[in-house]
């Protein structure tokens, strides 16, 4: 039987974590950072459909629009370098501060600037209060997913990320009923309005609700802490009739060989170990932000150059996002039985055949582009989850897996920088939709392969057993 000592130290903390059954602490921890991803879900699918809505809008001389085609790419492009700077910020501020305070610091500059944009006077002031609505959710993303891979044991990791994925996106469901709904009758004003009560919701539950990580708190010395916590979640096991098993020395003392506990720099990601690692989730969050703000951001606009009305463009990207509950529903049954690996894999090639046709297909066949548009966006959403939910948090090591994280999507967001750019290039070319997906397509070909080659298979392992030998680096 494990001494107190080793049970109390940052591997006997993490072994306890990983034989943990799961308990009501787990699902209250899901739902508090669910909430937390599905805020940034809502804030993702109401840009496009208000930016939408602006370039019709006409100012008081009647004739000017109140935002620009070109104006809109800025728009969405800032928010996107917002992100980046955020993702970049978060494993700073998660690994100094801890998890908690990252999320609710950065959640609530999400929830201040959604009011403040409210305000906005005209298309500038916007613009910037979006950057900063990027910059807050930027960092608080790959914080609040991998927190809860840190609570999460082996076995229900992926089950409970992709959870905490669908949860996630139905806030891009929601967004759009809310876009159907207040736009025509209130205005793009009070959809802020909304965003930011629930950004204030969110916060007020994880400040009451959301417990630190032990594993952070095990590394950063403070093992009575983290022994409470983890004290906590085995006495609520307990109470629900569960059993909790002991942790054997040897298992610690495994451990402990396996993976030596210190604080690392920034440069170990680009070591020789660890470069293949971090390239990988950099060009995953790449395409995948390509790939969704292309769906969600420019859907309405490229439905609405191709001949379509505004709330005819709305109401067929309604349509077509249905199919994000739908995959990331679905990948909640399969995820744990099927590698991660392969259904990245899989998704893209899907994506690669699917976006061509639906941008080839005649505007006459609104039934055909419903279709094709749902079934891209099961694909899409799917790799998407598993990409930043579930396969981003998983390969780095604890004393730098946010910063990890965080690395990878703020590269992943000059992908939403950038795209937005040739996107409207391309629809004020002869080039025209057919492009835009084109280069999707050849994205997604690209990680096909590299993760045939390069990617790392991380399911029914422990965050210890998938890092083993990169510390030796």
């Amino acid at each position: 039987m494990a001494s107190t000592e080793l049970n109390s130290s940052f591997h006997g903390i993490a072994a306890r974590l990983d034989r943990m059954p799961l308990t009501n602490f787990h699902r209250k921890m899901l739902w508090l950072l669910a909430g937390l991803t599905f805020c940034d879900s809502v804030d993702m699918a109401v840009g496009g459909p208000i930016g939408n809505v602006l370039q019709h809008t006409m100012l008081a001389d009647g004739v000017t629009p109140w935002m620009s085609t070109a104006q809109f790419a800025v728009f969405n492009s800032v928010t996107m370098l917002g992100y980046l700077f955020g993702g970049l910020m978060a494993g700073a501020l998660a690994d100094s501060i801890g998890r908690r305070k990252a999320v609710l610091t950065c959640g609530s500059i999400f929830t201040v600037f959604c009011f403040i944009a409210a305000t906005s006077p005209d298309a500038t002031f916007l613009t910037a209060c979006r950057f900063f609505m990027g910059l807050g959710l930027g960092a608080a993303f790959p914080a609040g997913y991998s927190a809860l891979t840190e609570y999460t044991p082996p076995h229900m990791r992926g089950k409970y990320q992709s959870y905490e994925g669908l949860i996630a996106n139905c806030g891009t469901l929601v967004a759009s009923l809310i876009n159907l709904a207040v736009l025509p009758i209130a205005g793009w004003r009070e959809v802020f309005v909304i965003c930011g009560i629930m950004g204030l919701i969110v916060m007020l539950l994880i400040f009451f609700g959301m417990k630190e990580s032990p594993r952070w708190l095990a590394l950063m010395g403070r093992n009575e802490e983290a022994n409470e916590i983890v004290n906590h979640i085995e006495d609520t096991a307990r109470k629900a009739g569960k059993e909790i098993s002991e942790v054997p020395e040897e298992e610690i003392h495994r451990r402990e060989q396996a993976e030596t506990v210190q604080q690392l720099p920034w440069s170990f990601l680009f070591k020789k170990k660890m470069i293949l690692r971090t390239l990988t989730a950099m060009f995953l969050c790449f395409t995948m932000n390509v790939l969704v703000y292309t769906v969600i951001s420019w859907t309405p606009t490229i439905l609405s150059r191709n001949g379509f009305d505004v709330n005819m463009a709305t109401t067929l990207t309604v349509v077509m996002q249905l199919g994000i509950p739908v995959g990331v529903g679905a990948l909640t049954f399969y995820v744990e039985k099927v590698n991660r690996k392969t259904i990245l894999i899989v998704t893209y090639i899907l994506i690669a055949i699917m976006g061509p046709i639906w941008a080839s297909l005649p505007t006459s066949n609104t039934g055909l582009i419903m279709f094709f548009g749902f079934l891209l966006c099961v694909c899409t959403f799917t790799n998407s989850v598993t990409t930043a939910a579930i396969y981003l948090s998983e390969p780095f090591p604890s004393a730098c897996r946010i910063r990890g994280a965080g690395v990878a999507n703020a590269f992943g967001r000059l992908g939403s920088i950038f795209s937005p750019i040739w996107i409207a290039a391309m629809l004020n070319s002869s080039v025209g939709v057919m492009g835009c997906f084109a280069i999707n397509a050849c994205l997604c070909i690209f990680m096909a392969i590299w993760l045939g080659v390069f990617g790392v298979e991380t399911r029914g392992r422990t965050l210890e057993e998938i890092t083993k030998g990169l510390l030796d680096d």
